[in-house]
Order: structure tokens, then C-alpha cells, then sequence
């Protein structure tokens, strides 16, 4: 065990879009970027938490890159050049090397709610269906102790959405429970109340990149996140970061770049565009 100071992106996507070795290289330059702050001679990890949709399953095709499962079981043809994967201690980690850069990736899924509104259950590799109440998914996940985290997403928490968030955070407060920024908030928009109205009863902000699936977003993954301090297992490093996690008075120091107003709303009318050509 040492302690260590954790620099976490806890809301990433690998889009099958992305070139994986450049995603691992623009996550690593952006956590390590963030923690100019700590002090030097203090030891440093980087992690990434993975927050897959239904269909996804990138983290099983790492697990098979490292060698801990049939190569059959990828989701799509992933291939590494220049960073490579080997299995941890733990099924919920794998450690991405690239020389001396490390970087710990942890397992997780999201769940996109009946609502509108989804959940990220960040340190498993259980599946859960898309379209259930979200009050369902909250209390399915809760059996499993991990960080479950609502992200914040434009215009979702609004009106009738937004009334319904905050009885959530008052009927499920607990430590496991986060609300999440995201890396896609553009620059001119502030930070959401929200987040403030739950930190009063305890239910801290988990900040997350969530990439979209553009070529071009793979820059910006490490650039939204946050620091911890961690007793870490280096065999079990997902576990090592989750315990501190849960931990009430765990200080976490948020970092972030938030979004220039072009990409924000390139994006936005990109995603419009997807889902039209979707329906």
C-alpha cells in the first residue's frame, strides 16, 4: 500500500471513433496536466472510469488485450500500437502502460433511465437495462456499494426532470450517491445550482469528461475530473480508489476545462443529427 494522490476522469466513453492509443495518450496528458498542482515529490496515479452504454463492452475488450478473457468477447476490433494492457489483481481494473506512463481504467456502466435522466454505476462490470424508473436502477445498484452518479447534461435538469432530481438526492442521499459535472458544460454556463442544494446534504459532485462519439472529442478526455487522496493496492487499484470514494469526508478537488461556445454547439447539433438519423 502508499498513499498517493489520485487524478481521476470519472466519466469516459472509448467511442469506437476514437483511435484508443491516442484517447490513452490525451487522458494521460490531461490527468498529469491536472496535477501540476501536487506537490512534487508526492506519488501520483491517473485513472480513468469507464461509464459504458448497454451495448458498449470496450472494458472486456481490454480485459482481452491483457489477456484475461477470449479474445471473442471485444465489442469491436480494438488494437493498441504504442500503449499496452495487462490485468490487475481485481476483475473491475486493468493498468494501460505506455513506458513509465500507467494508467489505472476502471469498469462501469451507464443506464439511460425512463426519466431522461441517466446513472452512471462507476467500479462493476454488472449489466443493467436501459429504460427502467430510475428510482429501479438506483436501488438495484445501491445492493453493490459502488459510487452510483447522476451527470449533468444540457437541459436535463430542468423543470420537471429538475424537481425529480432533487427529491432523488433527498430520498437516496448517501455517500455511494454523487451528482457528476461534465467536461461537455460550455464555458457560459455556470455551475448548475444543483450541485450545491445536494452538497448541503452530503451528496458530492463526481466530475467526469463524457466524451461524444466525434473524432475530435478524444482531445479532451482528462480534462474534467478530480483529486484524491488514496491508500493504493497497485493489484487492486479500482478497490483502492472506491473506498476512498465512499468515504464521506473524503476531500475531492475538482479540476476542469469546460467547453468553448463553437464546440458546444457543434456538438450539440451533432448529436441532434445522430439521433434523427437513429430514428
Amino acid at each position: 500500500m502508499s498513499n498517493v494522490i489520485a487524478c481521476v476522469d470519472a466519466h469516459v466513453h472509448l467511442h469506437s471513433c476514437y483511435d484508443p492509443d491516442d484517447l490513452l495518450q490525451n487522458a494521460y496528458d490531461n490527468l498529469a496536466a491536472a496535477s501540476d498542482g501536487v506537490e512534487r515529490a508526492g506519488a501520483r496515479a491517473y485513472f480513468l472510469l469507464l461509464a459504458e452504454c448497454a451495448s458498449d463492452d470496450c472494458f472486456g475488450a481490454l480485459c482481452a488485450l491483457a489477456g484475461r478473457q477470449p479474445a471473442s468477447s471485444s465489442a469491436f476490433g480494438l488494437r493498441l500500437r504504442r500503449w499496452a494492457v495487462a490485468p490487475t489483481g481485481e476483475t473491475i481494473s486493468v493498468v494501460a502502460r505506455d513506458g513509465q506512463r500507467e494508467l489505472f481504467i476502471v469498469a462501469g456502466r451507464q443506464v439511460a433511465c425512463r426519466e431522461g435522466l441517466e446513472v452512471l454505476v462507476l467500479g462493476t462490470t454488472h449489466r443493467f437495462a436501459d429504460g427502467r424508473p430510475i428510482r429501479d436502477v438506483l436501488r438495484e445498484s445501491d445492493a453493490l456499494a459502488v459510487p452510483r452518479v447522476i451527470p449533468w447534461g444540457p437541459g436535463k435538469w430542468f423543470f420537471r426532470r429538475g424537481r425529480l432530481l432533487e427529491a432523488l438526492i433527498a430520498e437516496f442521499r448517501k455517500p455511494t450517491l454523487f451528482l457528476g459535472d461534465e467536461g461537455g458544460r460550455p464555458v457560459f454556463w455556470g455551475y448548475p445550482q444543483h450541485f450545491a442544494r445536494a452538497a448541503r446534504l452530503g451528496v458530492r459532485d463526481l466530475p467526469g469528461t463524457d466524451p461524444l462519439p466525434f473524432p475530435h472529442d478524444v482531445h479532451k478526455v482528462g480534462r474534467m475530473g478530480f483529486k484524491v487522496a488514496v491508500d493504493l493496492d497497485p493489484a487492486r487499484p479500482g478497490e483502492s480508489l472506491l473506498r476512498s470514494l465512499i468515504q464521506a469526508q473524503a476531500p475531492l478537488e475538482r479540476f476542469a476545462t469546460l467547453e468553448p461556445p463553437l464546440r458546444f454547439v457543434r456538438n450539440q447539433i451533432g448529436m441532434q443529427l445522430r439521433k434523427r438519423l437513429r430514428a
